[in-house]
């Protein structure tokens, strides 16, 4: 099926409403890691074996039972699984937007079929950050996973959007670029240096700035 005038705007709105819903899960995922509630349930999809967190007593029970070296904190184990919920409902989206990019034969058939390996490996890091206890790499790819979703949906928004006029020559256009795309690792950098930091808990190992004054 061909991908219509009408089509074309109904696919719009849904990028935009799932690029909205990955802004979302990358601030949820922050706040998660911010109190410290990365680890609130420990197992993967479930909590404590449950598909919520626990709250009777005959499940709070269980849950002591299962994994008895780590007592149930409900504030940490909700943070957790709301991220997992919204995490949960963003691959869907993407999962719809293929749908929707492939019945409709877009003109961008690679970005909908790369946004979900993108997602699907989000969520084997996802699953990794818990089994390997937040090991320190995996936590910074799961940071830059979730960049590179925002980032790739707001690109296809804008491809979509953007009518590309050549104004500068094509010399002065290369060395744009060329700037551009050192900027763009230097970001890039930026970011995995600070999850890398954050990752192994060491944003306060300096007490100074711009020395260093290890305590």
């Amino acid at each position: 099926m061909s991908c219509s005038h009408a089509h074309q705007i109904w696919l719009s709105r849904f990028i935009v409403v799932t690029f909205i819903f990955s802004i979302v899960v990358v601030g949820l995922g922050a706040f998660t890691r911010l109190t410290e509630s990365g680890l609130g349930c420990p197992d993967w999809p479930g909590c404590y074996g449950f598909l919520a967190v626990p709250s009777n007593s005959d499940e709070l029970r269980q849950a002591q039972q299962l994994y008895p070296e780590q007592p149930v904190e409900a504030s940490k184990a909700w943070y957790e699984m709301v991220h997992r919920y919204v995490a949960g409902t963003l691959g869907v989206l993407i999962l719809l937007l293929n749908i929707l990019a492939w019945r409709w034969q877009t003109k961008e058939p690679l970005l909908p079929k790369l946004l979900l390996l993108l997602v699907l490996f989000q969520s084997a890091l996802g699953m990794w950050t818990v089994t390997l206890n937040l090991m320190p790499i995996v936590v910074m790819g799961h940071l830059l996973g979730g960049f590179t979703l925002v980032s790739l949906l707001w690109f296809w928004h804008q491809k979509r959007h953007t009518e590309v006029v050549q104004t500068l020559p094509a010399d002065k256009t290369r060395l744009l670029q060329g700037y551009l795309g050192l900027l763009l690792v230097i970001v890039i950098g930026q970011i995995a240096l600070g999850g890398w930091t954050a990752a192994n808990y060491a944003a306060l190992v300096c007490t100074s700035l711009p020395i260093c004054q290890v305590n």
